[in-house]
């Protein structure tokens, strides 16, 4: 019997001591783990930055009236773009379709006009200094969870970037780039 028992023990001691490098081995793996950098995936940036803000003022006025009524003060800058799937824009949605777009400058800020169908949407857009690495001027559209949102307009001929919703900048979300003719 005294065999039996000090069998017993050895095999009690053994077990005790696999339980222990079990514990041991699990307790360090889950410290390297810790220890580990959780893996993320970087937003890539349309452009740089380190910008100037000139204005941070943003302005919403609707208008129904004709864009040839739209004459009095001749724009910076006017142009064509289409866009091909319905977008968001301070509030409002844009259908999918072509757009006119015109930058008009008022006292130290700009004014972003955007008309279709005979309505038109003017917005007070936040100014930064452009990209000149850009080739042509482009309306900027960052699809996000919470959809498309029309976000920035660049001017390639006013070398100028206008944000028309700097709160929309914060979220994330891949950035597409839809051509001004």
């Amino acid at each position: 019997m005294n065999s039996k028992s000090e069998n017993e023990t050895k095999k009690g001691s053994k077990m005790k001591m696999t339980t222990v490098v079990k514990s041991s081995v699990f307790a360090a793996a889950l410290g390297l783990a810790c220890l580990l950098p959780a893996t993320t995936h970087a937003q890539a940036d349309v452009s740089p930055d380190v910008y100037e803000n000139v204005n941070t003022e943003t302005i919403v006025a609707e208008q129904h009236v004709p864009v040839a009524a739209n004459t009095a003060k001749p724009a910076d800058f006017q142009g064509r773009f289409a866009l091909p799937y319905e977008v968001r824009c301070k509030g409002k949605s844009l259908k999918s379709g072509q757009y006119v777009l015109s930058v008009k400058s008022e006292g130290t800020g700009r004014v972003v006009t955007i008309a279709r169908n005979g309505e038109t949407m003017n917005i007070r857009a936040q100014e930064l200094t452009g990209n000149s690495a850009a080739n042509h001027s482009t309306v900027l559209v960052r699809k996000s969870p919470n959809g498309r949102m029309l976000e920035a307009v660049y001017v390639r001929q006013l070398n100028v970037l206008l944000y028309l919703d700097m709160n929309a900048a914060a979220e994330s979300g891949k950035m597409e780039s839809l051509p001004i003719s």
